[in-house]
């Protein structure tokens, strides 16, 4: 099941003290890359990720210890520069396990585990009316951007961000009243119990993925 391979990588991850523990699980990620042949819109999710989790981290460069680098921002140090790799591998392996193996097998194939696996029913359905609904969530968000920026041409770039916060909110009070709208109509439509999700079927080479990741632990 990939639900527990996915928990058991990343607490290994995360429980990792050096980059020499870590090279263990990075050879992992490499093998899951291989198994799963992500499309190159999710490697380029992947490089997006890599950066902004590399942004979130960059302070890290700064702590005490024998200087690299002088900026001017500070002095860049060894211990600085170990630190960030450290964290910036724990950050990837673990999110980027998630995002290669959810966008390979469907999402619809993680709530079916989360399910076999007693997951409480209201939190499955949370999720997949997310997911269901998502992509209309980010056209409305970007409708709005769209008319916002067609009629806010030429004003200060402060008055600019105080229309997008105006508009970020109403964007939340559209989805608040759209998600009544459509549990209104689920319900004139017979909706009762959502539908139970197929079982998923083992997969032997994500059992000794899984195996592998267990074994990672004992290290």
């Amino acid at each position: 099941m990939y639900l527990p391979f996915i928990f058991i990588y990343a607490i290994g991850v995360v429980t990792r003290k050096s980059l020499s523990e870590l090279a263990y699980f990075a050879l992992l990620f490499l093998a899951v890359a291989i198994m799963m042949r992500p499309k190159k819109r999710v490697l380029l999710n992947l490089g997006f990720l890599l950066g902004f989790e590399g942004l979130l981290f960059i302070l890290a460069l700064f702590n005490p210890g024998r200087p690299i680098l002088d900026t001017p921002l500070g002095s860049i140090t060894h211990e600085g520069l170990y630190s960030f790799f450290l964290l910036l591998g724990k950050a990837f392996l673990s999110a980027g396990t998630a995002v290669v193996i959810t966008s390979s097998v469907g999402f619809s194939r993680i709530l079916a585990e989360m399910e076999v696996l007693k997951f409480p029913r209201i939190l499955i359905l949370t999720l997949a009316f997310t997911y269901r609904y998502l992509d209309l969530f980010a056209e409305e968000a970007e409708r709005m951007k769209r008319a916002l920026d067609s009629r806010a041409f030429g004003i200060g770039r402060k008055e600019y961000y105080r229309k997008l916060g105006a508009l970020i909110g109403e964007i939340f009070v559209r989805a608040y009243l759209r998600n009544g709208r459509i549990y209104k109509a689920m319900l004139s439509r017979g909706f009762g119990e959502f539908p139970r999700l197929e079982e998923p079927r083992p997969n032997p080479s994500i059992g000794l993925l899984m195996l592998l990741a267990i074994g990672g632990l004992l290290i």
